[in-house]
């Protein structure tokens, strides 16, 4: 082959594999976008038990230290809670309740002749995002629990003009559980905390709440300090109360049953909401995985632009 038609023909091969690299970064690029939102939200989709002997089944998820059991990655699924005493550590993960319960904290009567006499007690679940739930925590019966430093979203969260919720989700349930303890937290819900039968002592203090709360057959309860998202359409009205971050207004709210014409509010409600911590998505960003991919393709890229480089170099030296 003569030399002139040998290096137009080598030249040509040069184009092509430059031509290949670029598609491929091309390709890879898309690929990567697409594949994006599997690596984003990879979890361990399972209905999780944290048993009454104090085992845990259904999730790895969740490492067990005597009486704490601290989460280590997020989680998409349903977590109960049939164990007395007992600390769930979220660790600024996410618990995804894909549509059902996210914290159900009861026993299991089909495991008990007597289920009362199993009534799970003081349980702590702290430092937990919780999100797309029906209900994000749920008590049923027992009590003396705490909730401390937790963000409740529900997605499906509405409201209509007039105030009246729509009941399609709730943020945290307690039904016939008294004296628990709920602060910090940022609670989403509609509403956003309901009780209901013969519950009574709880202590809601120094939270966001949004949409407020309902009560029904309920005890002695305290609500105090606490942002309520709805308080200006409420009370239209209202002004600071001695420059102290407070309305001067009660947020009121009734039994709703009427039951011995009882009257709950927060004589304190705040103005502002308090600084709780929004747990930052722990699982990679979009941008980091878009470099990582591109990063590695150019080096690739790169590669076969210096080899094809030495190879024209080494070609037109040997028959200049």
């Amino acid at each position: 082959m003569p030399m002139k038609k040998r290096t137009f023909t080598f030249v040509l091969i040069a184009i092509g594999l430059l031509i290949l690299g670029a598609s491929i970064v091309n390709d890879d690029s898309t690929t990567a976008e697409k594949q994006l939102p599997k690596l984003a939200i990879a979890q361990t989709e399972v209905d999780i038990t944290i048993k009454d002997n104090g085992s845990i089944e259904g999730t790895n998820q969740i490492q067990r230290s005597e009486n704490i059991y601290t989460m280590t990655g997020n989680i998409s699924g349903n977590i109960q809670i049939r164990k007395s005493n007992i600390i769930l550590d979220g660790a600024g993960f996410t618990l995804q309740g894909n549509n059902g319960t996210g914290i159900a904290i009861l026993n299991d009567p089909t495991e008990h002749p007597h289920p009362s006499e199993f009534d799970v007690w003081n349980v702590t679940v702290k430092n937990l995002r919780i999100t797309n739930c029906h209900i994000g925590i749920k008590c049923d019966n027992g009590g003396n629990h705490t909730f401390y430093g937790n963000y409740i979203s529900n997605d499906v969260v509405t409201q209509n003009g007039t105030g009246v919720f729509s009941w399609e989700s709730l943020g945290i349930a307690l039904w016939g559980s008294s004296g628990n303890n709920i602060t910090h937290c940022t609670i989403g819900g509609s509403p956003a905390i309901y009780m209901h039968f013969a519950v009574s002592n709880n202590f809601v203090s120094e939270n966001n709440i949004v949409f407020g709360a309902h009560l029904a057959i309920s005890g002695i309860e305290t609500f105090d300090r606490n942002y309520w998202s709805d308080y200006s359409i409420r009370y239209p009205n209202a002004s600071e109360g001695d420059s102290s971050g407070v309305w001067n207004i009660p947020y009121v709210f009734s039994d709703s049953t009427n039951f011995e014409n009882r009257k709950f509010q927060d004589t304190q409600p705040l103005m502002s909401p308090l600084t709780i911590p929004i747990f930052s998505n722990t699982l990679p960003t979009v941008e980091s995985i878009q470099e990582s991919v591109i990063f590695s393709v150019l080096i690739i890229v790169s590669t076969i632009v210096a080899v094809v480089g030495m190879g024209l170099f080494v070609f037109f030296k040997k028959h200049r």
